[in-house]
């Protein structure tokens, strides 16, 4: 019988996917392998050959999120859920989140500085004039101004007074921003989650350089600010449905808030999250892909399309 197989697609990291394909092929050797994916030209409807595959390079390869759509259409298991990793935004996110009882800071959402391409005034009729006032009464300063749907600190602006936005506004284009509340934290954690329960919380300096930003040591479960923390990521991942995530929190007077949880493919870099937080996670990512795969695990049938193809019956075409 022929192997079961795991890929996994990544982009310029190194360290994370060598680790994972050896360690999942010393567990299982012969029945279980795992390996790079390779994409030439996939075609509509064709299986993609793996049982499981790691996604951790389709928000910048573009190509690659019609071929995991079309593997989970045939089958294949994919971390993360490529459909939801699509629609996924931080205002969404920040709103869900703190109907589940999560601490978020205030948030609002913005319009782009500039027109998108092909409009006209008249395409923004429902676009009712800004009052910057009441925004920044609601948001207070300092604030975060950042993309919506962004990620890697990638045209995140700290303002401190209108001036300042405004400055930092002018240089996002198209871009659609939300306007956030900064949380003058006390403490501060990223959470590397694997399989939404398995949680490893991690203390994390963000004002740091980029080398030192995770803190060496143990924490200390029994703490109720670290049982907290690992909770509410529990909650985060779970609604999110992600199965390799990163979860941010900024404490302030022992409350952990959110603050960057759309992390679908967090960094798992031998040299940023160090030694000890790399070994844990490379061994929680093999161990959660294996159990997926023993198991049989599918997508999730929240697609109609996913309940109709379960049933086995093609759909009736009406000619009219």
């Amino acid at each position: 019988m022929a192997p079961k197989k795991i890929g996994i697609l990544v982009g310029f990291e190194d360290s994370f996917p060598h680790a994972f394909i050896k360690r999942v092929n010393e567990l299982e050797g012969t029945d279980i392998v795992a390996e790079f994916v390779r994409v030439g030209a996939p075609r509509m409807g064709e299986p993609s050959g793996y049982d499981l595959i790691v996604d951790r390079i389709s928000h910048e390869i573009m190509t690659y999120k019609p071929f995991l759509k079309n593997a989970v259409l045939t089958g294949t298991y994919v971390v993360n859920d490529p459909f939801w990793w699509l629609a996924d935004d931080k205002f969404f996110d920040g709103a869900l989140v703190s109907q589940l009882g999560v601490a978020h800071p205030k948030t609002a959402i913005i319009p782009a500085k500039k027109r998108f391409p092909r409009t006209t005034e008249m395409s923004y009729r429902n676009q009712a004039l800004v009052d910057w006032k009441e925004v920044f009464d609601y948001i207070g300063f300092p604030a975060i101004l950042k993309p919506y749907d962004g990620g890697g600190w990638r045209n995140v602006y700290k303002v401190n007074n209108p001036q300042e936005f405004f400055r930092a506004y002018e240089e996002t284009g198209t871009l659609v921003m939300i306007l956030q509340e900064c949380i003058d934290f006390d403490d501060y954690f990223r959470c590397l989650s694997i399989g939404k329960d398995n949680i490893l919380p991690i203390r994390y300096n963000p004002r740091a350089y980029f080398h030192e930003r995770y803190v060496a040591g143990p924490v200390n479960y029994d703490d109720p600010l670290v049982a907290r923390v690992v909770r509410d990521a529990r909650t985060i991942c779970h609604a999110l449905g992600y199965d390799m995530n990163s979860v941010e929190f900024a404490c302030k007077d022992g409350i952990p808030y959110a603050i960057d949880f759309m992390n679908p493919a967090p960094d798992m870099d031998y040299h940023s999250i160090r030694p000890e937080n790399f070994d844990w996670v490379v061994n929680a990512m093999a161990d959660m892909c294996i159990r997926y795969v023993k198991e049989g695990r599918k997508m999730s049938l929240h697609h109609n399309w996913q309940a109709m193809l379960a049933k086995q019956q093609p759909a009736q075409v009406v000619l009219q």
